[in-house]
């Protein structure tokens, strides 16, 4: 089996990858430890090195190479991607980005990270550096692929990991990898505090749409609620748009834009509190 895993900084994907290794055999193949390596040659940051890829390909195809080469050197065998584009590159693998709240994600780089690249002055530095080096790494592999990382579709599982323990991350991966090639099945799992309220009910069930680099409710929101009340640290979610769709004749960013929801009123509802608040849902409360 093979298992393609990418997702936002700070997600856990690295360790994820670990436990599959260590816990069910699974061989790892690290495209950021190539880009590590690179950058220490060169005397730069990680961070540098994506920047100067913008100018010399000669970096990416490099990884790329090594990636495809050793795919089809261990195709049959269960192998782990812990890559940003492996999803493009190798076939017939389970495709898995993860998700994490911006906060948590500060959280576990601030107090844990040791690479010098990824320090930060404070929590609240860390988390505005992860949300920049996000973009800056998903543009450019949009420009040099014309492949968006951080289109959720591209995916047959996307993982949200703010309250899920590792463990409990790896059995939803496994699970779902087997509903995957036993039946075609994907998923769509979210943690219900880090998906934003809206004033729109336009479905059945919990519909969602990802703008920018936020989820916002685009139905179910009574479901939601419940979820965060019974402290469920998952909901299972239909993803029926994202970014620059249409719904109804209205561009998304629109449709949202007009039907932010009060967030003081949906914790006063809920009980939780938002760590972070996108600049889009500031502009337009």
């Amino acid at each position: 089996m093979f298992i393609t895993i990418n997702g936002q900084l700070g997600s856990g994907k690295s360790e994820i990858c670990k436990i599959l290794k260590n816990e069910y055999g699974f061989d790892v193949f690290h495209t950021g430890k190539i880009q590590r390596q690179y950058a220490a040659e060169l005397g730069i940051s990680t961070l540098e090195l994506n920047e100067l890829c913008n100018k010399d390909h000669s970096y990416d195809t490099i990884i790329d190479t090594k990636l495809v080469e050793y795919a089809e050197q261990e195709r049959g065998n269960n192998v782990v991607f812990d890559s940003r584009m492996a999803w493009h590159f190798v076939k017939d693998t389970f495709k898995v980005h993860v998700l994490v709240s911006p906060e948590v994600a500060a959280n576990r780089v601030f107090y844990n990270r040791v690479d010098a690249a990824e320090k930060y002055a404070s929590k609240e530095d860390a988390m505005l550096g992860l949300i920049n080096r996000r973009k800056v790494e998903s543009d450019r592999y949009e420009r040099i692929y014309n492949a968006k990382m951080c289109e959720y579709r591209n995916y047959d599982l996307v993982l949200d990991t703010t309250l899920t323990s590792i463990r409990e991350e790896v059995k939803i991966i496994l699970e779902c990898a087997k509903n995957y090639f036993e039946k075609g099945e994907k998923a769509v799992i979210l943690a219900p505090n880090n998906v934003y309220p809206t004033n729109l009910e336009l479905g059945e069930g919990i519909q969602v749409a990802k703008y920018d680099e936020s989820i916002y409710i685009l139905s179910g929101h009574e479901l939601v609620k419940q979820a965060i009340k019974e402290g469920k640290k998952t909901i299972n979610v239909n993803l029926v748009a994202a970014d620059d769709d249409v719904i109804d004749g209205v561009a998304l960013k629109d449709l949202i834009a007009s039907n932010v929801k009060n967030l003081s009123e949906w914790e006063n509802e809920t009980g939780m509190t938002f760590g972070f608040i996108p600049e889009f849902i500031k502009q337009n409360q």
